[in-house]
């Protein structure tokens, strides 16, 4: 049935309902109308259509078929079997059956039995396309890839706009890490379907994967060629360039995405983040903040106008943020360390230290470039014992770290603890004596001037610039 016949016969049917009248369908009508509303999901009026189907038409075993689809759809799957089980005692090659059973098969998670019942269904059905898709899936989810290719490439040899399964058979070379055989499916492909969009987007992904960024954006050019209103497309292109530092063509990009019927949120923020790497911290401003008008859970948005508004000293705002940031993915630690930063310029030392204490104790997060910010804020708020504490506990998180090493020994030389540095000084050098001596006097230039140290250092003193 063509588009527009379905859609006349849909409005025919919704327009019986509206008007509280039953109207005559011939089964095929009725089965077309309960799979269209099984298809879009509105069991409700699916449910209906079966109902009046069963009911002008009671000796067609169609409608039983219906009932048991619409029980797996709504997950009464006990209802599903016993339907089945009476289909099938009236017409037992009946393909909807058996293709019903194997979506039931697959729903209770028993995929060998739904591939069984799927590939019976094929034996009788007059048009395999839907099993196909579903045989497709089901190999997928099992990471059968090359068994799920063989399917999808049915269907799109018989049905080539199929976007869901163009999306799904590129996952599929994508997840066996075939990027060349994709590519050289997607070229068959285009040969023969010059114009769809979606397979020249696919073809630009693979490219962009595997690092063939030209070859990508042309692809990605021609996808746009056909469909202006592409916005994955445009994305995508954007995002290339974005990678390749190509910061003006990118903006130029997300601009023309906002061209279209809807502006984005998304769309904002990347543009927002091309001015900003340009420099163009006005306009970057600008769109970080539309884009938060236009989806205001987009932590995203937030982080980056945070962390602008902290480079320009507007503490007060760029905080707001990041609070509101840190609401939207509390678990993010680069948004806690980000707020800790902000605390620190405001001088709220202890609200720094409460996201540090977060990020090490509860999220969990730990590697030595942590700990040593987090000691140097400990010894900035007066709390040493508690900053040493917190470097030997990271050396033994890390005890093959020169730089905690140098860090720890550079603070006891500070506090003139000699016999203490001298044990972790002789550690450090044990790992690497040339690296410990470059970042002890790297961190600490003015020790250079301990006669004991530079002796103890001996050829691993790194020269003076």
């Amino acid at each position: 049935m063509h588009e527009a016949e379905e859609q006349a016969l849909i409005q025919r049917f919704e327009h019986m309902l509206q008007e509280d009248v039953v109207g005559f369908f011939d089964v095929e009508e009725f089965e077309h109308i309960a799979t269209y509303y099984l298809e879009t999901g509105d069991f409700t009026k699916a449910l209906k259509a079966i109902e009046f189907g069963s009911h002008q038409h009671p000796y067609s075993p169609s409608f039983v078929v219906k009932r048991a689809q619409y029980a797996v759809a709504t997950d009464r799957l006990d209802e599903a079997e016993q339907f089945l089980n009476h289909a099938e005692s009236l017409d037992p090659t009946n393909a909807d059956v058996h293709a019903t059973r194997g979506l039931l098969f697959a729903k209770q998670g028993r995929p060998e039995e739904a591939i069984r019942c799927l590939k019976k269904a094929i034996r009788t059905a007059e048009d395999p396309v839907g099993i196909w898709i579903q045989l497709g899936g089901i190999y997928q989810s099992l990471g059968r890839y090359e068994e799920a290719i063989k399917f999808f490439k049915q269907v799109l040899d018989e049905e080539p706009s199929d976007e869901n399964t163009l999306y799904n058979l590129a996952i599929c070379y994508d997840s066996m890490d075939q990027g060349h055989k994709a590519v050289e499916w997607f070229h068959a492909f285009i040969q023969k379907h010059p114009y769809s969009e979606t397979a020249w987007y696919h073809l630009g992904i693979t490219h962009s994967r595997l690092r063939n960024p030209e070859e990508a954006l042309k692809s990605l050019d021609y996808a746009l060629l056909i469909d202006d209103q592409f916005t994955a497309a445009y994305y995508e292109k954007a995002r290339l360039l974005e990678r390749s530092e190509r910061f003006a063509e990118a903006a130029a990009v997300y601009e023309l995405s906002l061209e279209g019927d809807e502006e984005s949120g998304y769309a904002h923020f990347r543009l927002g983040n091309c001015l900003r790497m340009m420099e163009q911290l006005e306009g970057a401003n600008e769109h970080f903040r539309k884009a938060i008008e236009l989806d205001p859970e987009l932590d995203e948005a937030h982080l980056e106008l945070a962390l602008m508004l902290s480079d320009q000293g507007r503490f007060f705002e760029s905080l707001h943020h990041i609070k509101k940031a840190l609401t939207l993915e509390s678990e993010n630690p680069d948004y806690h360390l980000v707020a800790a930063d902000i605390y620190k310029q405001m001088g709220l030392l202890q609200e720094a230290e409460n996201r540090y204490r977060t990020v090490l104790y509860t999220l969990k997060m730990a590697d030595p470039d942590l700990y040593m910010d987090y000691a140097e804020l400990l010894l900035d708020m007066e709390q040493v014992d508690l900053a040493y504490n917190t470097l030997l506990e990271a050396l033994l998180a890390f005890p093959d770290s020169e730089a905690l090493h140098a860090v720890y020994v550079g603070y006891l030389l500070s506090s003139n603890d000699w016999d203490e540095a001298l044990a972790w000084l002789e550690r450090g050098m044990l790992l690497n004596a040339a690296e410990m001596g470059a970042l002890l006097l790297e961190y600490f230039p003015h020790l250079r001037e301990d006669a004991r140290l530079m002796e103890k250092l001996g050829p691993y003193a790194p020269p003076l610039a």
